[in-house]
């Protein structure tokens, strides 16, 4: 009776973990975003008004708004898996490694300095990658499953 509640509770911890995965990384896209758009001058003048686009930082902005777009999608779909707790498993499993590779792809630019951001401050672009890599193992565990969670 044990053995088979023990079997029962581990079908759910890559779901589980697959939703902290999910908000982390919307944290860590959240702030990324928020530290591109503010260095690309976006943030408020000294006279209070938000400062107009140039074509220098035009790109650092396009790059925050991308990095936060991808922060909105990872907390929408970490909050609809917890509706989902029971379903779906291989859908949720594909969706985590595609998060997974885009988050990897955002975390080695900044890392690299494709970005205008992260000069001197690497916590974000290593935490995008490692997050990246967990979320790609998390969903081929998911994947791998041989039924749904229902």
């Amino acid at each position: 009776m044990q053995g088979e509640m023990s079997r029962g509770a581990a079908r759910y911890y890559p779901r589980v973990l697959g939703v902290i995965l999910g908000f982390a990384g919307a944290l860590l896209d959240f702030y990324s975003g928020y530290v591109l758009l503010t260095s690309s001058g976006m943030g408020a003048s000294e006279m209070g008004t938000s400062t107009l686009i140039t074509q220098n930082n035009s790109t650092g902005f396009v790059w925050g708004v991308g990095v936060v777009a991808l922060g909105a999608v990872l907390a929408v779909t970490a909050v609809a898996s917890l509706s989902l707790m029971g379903a779906r498993m291989k859908d949720l499993g594909a969706l985590m490694v595609v998060y997974g590779l885009a988050m990897l792809f955002v975390g080695a630019s900044m890392y690299a300095g494709i970005t205008s951001m992260v000069q001197g401050a690497p916590f974000p672009s290593m935490g995008m990658v490692g997050v990246g890599v967990l979320m790609i193992a998390n969903g081929t565990m998911m994947l791998r499953t041989r039924t749904n969670m229902g």
